[in-house]
């Protein structure tokens, strides 16, 4: 990735070192951190490795070689029955709680332009989502129209947090944003991340410590950092399973009932990476508390669930038992339903992914079944 940088910035996009003793180094933006930890998120639901990873024992490149090789890739995909895959990134979904702006755009940037010769090599079945500087509106939104003349980018994203000083994603400084994906035709998803290094649930309910600067993992720097102190606790279980499904839920709300999905009537928006089976009761409630307390939404002509079905789509875990009973709700529909394998972190199903999804869609009509196994995702990237 740092060939794809400007050469005055190499020395800050993200890569690793290899000392001469044999440990590895992830470098990135000035900070430099032994990466055994990082390889957890090359695992791809291997137990054994995740425990070596987990102990320090596994080098960052060690990792299965499908985390990032195009060929080892379509192995793994074609063992599991999957045709095509677009590929979110991991280490670089932390790039948003840079400080530095500048530099934040020149690592997407970087990223982006090494993804579209990334997916070039998968033969018609990988495509990428780009990452943009989500911390600069002006910058994200210009990064947006970039990657959407580049070959194979079929998709945006950012995450599900306020950057611009807590303000809501309904705020009017977003809205280049929102127009920028509009205008492109990307579909803009909203991925979360665990760190509390932007506005959200992690930093506002104290699930984790700051993160320190140009770290884009949320992960500590060093042994001391990681111990918990009297405010903050250290811990992917409770971030994860804490703020994913509620960034995701403020964020659908400010969209839906706030506004945006009006205003942007062409605006595609995925929510992801936080399951989806609260999703119904959540529209339902959207609808409840906009039609009781209409006067304080006087620019909403349609119930934020219309929005949602309008515009909208939502990812479910392929084990999750409520897919089909989501699917069946005339609030959501099996056409606003795509799922995601999280190949290859360490809580993917590899092999057998897909069969714990015809598992949860087994219920359902072929027509169903097919929308959510693939049509769906074919249709909403144009694949």
């Amino acid at each position: 990735m740092q060939n794809y940088a400007p050469e005055e910035y190499r020395d800050r996009i993200w890569h690793i070192e290899t000392a001469p003793d044999g440990t590895e180094y992830g470098v990135y933006n000035g900070q430099r951190s032994v990466s055994n930890f990082l390889a957890t998120s090359g695992t791809a639901g291997d137990a054994d490795m995740l425990e070596r990873a987990r102990k320090g024992e596994l080098r960052y490149t060690e990792v299965r070689p499908a985390a990032y090789n195009a060929k080892p890739r379509l192995d793994d995909m074609t063992e599991d029955g999957i045709a095509q895959s677009v590929l979110y990134p991991t280490i670089l979904l932390g790039v948003q709680g840079t400080r530095d702006a500048e530099f934040a755009e020149i690592q997407c940037q970087a990223y982006n332009n090494w993804l579209v010769d990334h997916v070039a090599e998968g033969e018609g079945r990988l495509f990428g989502a780009a990452v943009i500087p989500q911390q600069d509106i002006e910058r994200a939104a210009r990064e947006i129209r970039r990657v959407a003349k580049l070959p194979g980018i079929v998709g945006v994203f950012i995450r599900p947090n306020p950057t611009a000083d807590w303000k809501p994603f309904n705020h009017p400084v977003y809205d280049p944003l929102w127009a920028a994906a509009s205008e492109s035709g990307l579909p803009l998803g909203l991925h979360p991340f665990l760190a509390a290094d932007l506005p959200g649930t992690c930093q506002g309910l104290r699930l984790a410590p700051p993160t320190d600067e140009g770290v884009p993992t949320g992960v500590p720097m060093s042994d001391d950092s990681a111990e918990p102190t009297p405010e903050y606790g250290q811990s992917i279980a409770f971030t994860q399973a804490i703020s994913n499904p509620f960034d995701i839920m403020s964020s659908m709300a400010y969209v839906l009932m706030g506004g945006v999905c009006e205003r942007f009537p062409d605006l595609r928006l995925i929510f992801l990476e936080a399951n989806g089976g609260w999703l119904v009761s959540w529209l339902e409630r959207l609808d409840h508390h906009a039609k009781v307390f209409n006067w304080e939404l006087p620019s909403l002509k349609r119930p934020p669930s219309d929005y949602f079905r309008r515009q909208c789509w939502i990812s479910f875990d392929p084990d999750e038992s409520t897919l089909a009973f989501s699917a069946n709700s005339p609030l959501v529909g099996s056409d606003r339903i795509i799922w995601a394998s999280d190949y290859p972190h360490p809580d993917a199903k590899f092999p057998g992914v897909t069969d714990e999804l015809f598992h949860a869609v087994e219920g359902l009509g072929d027509d169903q079944q097919r929308q959510i196994a693939g049509q769906n995702a074919k249709d909403l990237y144009g694949l």
